[in-house]
């Protein structure tokens, strides 16, 4: 097996699963038409990539005993599955009522072109079996010619308006995802155009008595596999866009929770305490985050005894000087902070409990959601580590608490 055909073989494989799971989905809700729609879709994408497969072209020849039926069995769905896509996004962009019209006559229209396809194939003749260069083998015998190039126009022309619907929808659906799931699909189309250039370039040169054949056997078969992942993707994305968008926030937090690593271990070992001995299951990474805010906030409540007011003066000069601002600055001061704790609770060292006035604007604190408190320790621990301004001004303090009693 080549290693265009091992492509062709995963593209359908994942289709079939894909499939698998909007068929459940279609079991629960059988009489949703946009879900017969996607089913359709996927089904026929699907099996085309599949029926294209040169090991499974020859099979399905030797299993009628006719040497290119294949041929005609790919055409028809991949022309089915044009006709599909525009059903497809008529239920994605009007409600059933008014898509059902348009999803009816780009079926019957598309069921005419299957005909002649059919009518063409049988008429012609093509007793030679050729399972990668049907089109260009058999460009000179004027039915099958036709047939092919039928099948060709037929697939340009729904692209071309796939095309079209789709960049002019992206620019006032409402939904994110689905604006860029309807650039995707429009992509993918624009390959599925490229599959048939290259196809019909190869076709007039046959009839120009030239030989490019490798434009049919070697370039179309990759433009057209690459268009229908691409188009597959983009269907997808609607429907499951805002879980990428989870995935995506998944990270970040995942992120913040290695960046707060620093600042909670500093705590932990200034104040071992803090820590719960309860085991967090691995799997959970909400808890595990969770834990780590609360292990952090309760160090710093811990510290308290142990925290110099005038550190915060010190960092709040050094940091203006530094061109620290707003966020940036408040963390470096609260870093600055913690930092002076956590030495003079190894020195054993207390401050007293009234501070002095502040003398310049109080930190900043984290908003109520969980998310600005999150990203304000974030801040904090990166300054804890990393922050000039952080170690001078904690070094200038270092030695000016009173021991405890």
């Amino acid at each position: 097996m080549d290693d265009q055909s091992a492509v062709q073989l995963l593209s359908s494989a994942a289709g079939w699963a894909v499939l698998a799971v909007k068929l459940r989905d279609l079991r629960r809700s059988p009489r949703n038409p946009m879900l017969r729609a996607v089913c359709a879709t996927l089904f026929l994408a699907s099996a085309g990539v599949l029926c294209a497969v040169p090991a499974v072209v020859g099979y399905l020849n030797r299993l009628t005993g006719v040497p290119n039926f294949a041929a005609p069995l790919v055409y028809c769905v991949i022309v089915a599955l044009g006709a599909s896509c525009h059903v497809l996004l008529a239920y994605w962009r009007w409600p059933a009522e008014r898509a059902r019209p348009v999803a009816r006559r780009w079926t019957l229209a598309y069921a005419a072109v299957i005909g002649c396809l059919v009518a063409l194939f049988a008429a012609g003749e093509a007793p030679v079996e050729r399972r990668t260069d049907f089109d260009t083998y058999y460009a000179t015998d004027p039915r099958l010619a036709g047939f092919v190039v039928l099948y060709l126009v037929a697939l340009g022309v729904a692209m071309v308006l796939l095309v079209r619907m789709c960049l002019r929808w992206a620019r006032v659906a409402g939904r994110p995802w689905l604006r860029r799931g309807l650039r995707t699909v429009a992509l993918g189309a624009l390959g599925a155009l490229g599959f048939t250039a290259v196809k019909l370039t190869a076709v007039a040169a046959r009839w120009a008595g030239a030989d490019w054949g490798w434009l049919d056997y070697r370039a179309a078969p990759v433009l057209a596999t690459a268009g229908l992942v691409v188009s597959a993707v983009g269907y997808a994305l609607p429907v499951t866009g805002h879980r990428l968008s989870g995935l995506r926030a998944l990270a970040g937090r995942y992120r913040a929770y290695r960046a707060l690593y620093p600042l909670w271990d500093a705590l932990r070992r200034a104040t071992p305490a803090v820590v719960s001995p309860a085991r967090v299951p691995w799997w959970d990474f909400e808890l595990r985050l969770t834990r780590r805010l609360a292990e952090i906030n309760d160090g710093r409540l811990a510290l308290r005894a142990h925290t110099d007011p005038e550190v915060a003066g010190t960092a709040l000069r050094l940091g203006r000087a530094a061109g620290l601002t707003g966020a940036e600055l408040h963390a470096a001061v609260d870093a600055a902070l913690l930092r002076s704790a956590v030495a003079a609770k190894a020195a054993g060292l207390r401050f007293p409990a009234e501070p002095p006035a502040a003398t310049g604007p109080a930190p900043v604190r984290g908003g109520t959601d969980g998310l600005g408190e999150l990203a304000r320790l974030v801040a904090v621990s990166r300054a804890f580590t990393a922050s000039p301004v952080v170690a001078a001004a904690a070094a200038r303090h270092r030695h000016t608490a009173v021991p405890a009693h």
